[in-house]
């Protein structure tokens, strides 16, 4: 699996977890459609450099001595995260996706 796959699978996975976080916080079972992005955007906002250390580890777990390295890693994460707005409409179609079939 190609790095840029893996840390978009990260993501998805960090997001969907801090989601069921909420969801367990709030004590709610599903988000109203039209409050997914405005969750999204707080936990994206407000997790964001949590975010990168996050994929660091996991990326150098998973990938051993395969590692793409901290660079490299960063210039990727600085491509990722260079427009939040777009981050933001694809993770909420991803959590409207995972909320609708779960």
């Amino acid at each position: 699996m190609s790095a840029g796959k893996l840390i978009e699978d990260l993501i998805l996975f960090y997001v969907k977890e801090n989601y069921k976080h909420y969801l367990k916080k709030e004590n709610c079972t599903k988000i109203p459609s039209e409050e997914i992005k405005s969750v999204v955007q707080l936990i994206y906002g407000d997790k964001k450099e949590h975010l990168k250390v996050f994929l660091k580890e996991s990326l150098k777990d998973l990938m051993k001595e395969e590692y793409i390295g901290d660079l490299a890693l960063l210039n990727l994460c600085n491509e990722i995260f260079e427009d939040d707005e777009v981050c933001i409409n694809m993770l909420t179609r991803e959590i409207l996706n995972y909320q609708r079939d779960n």
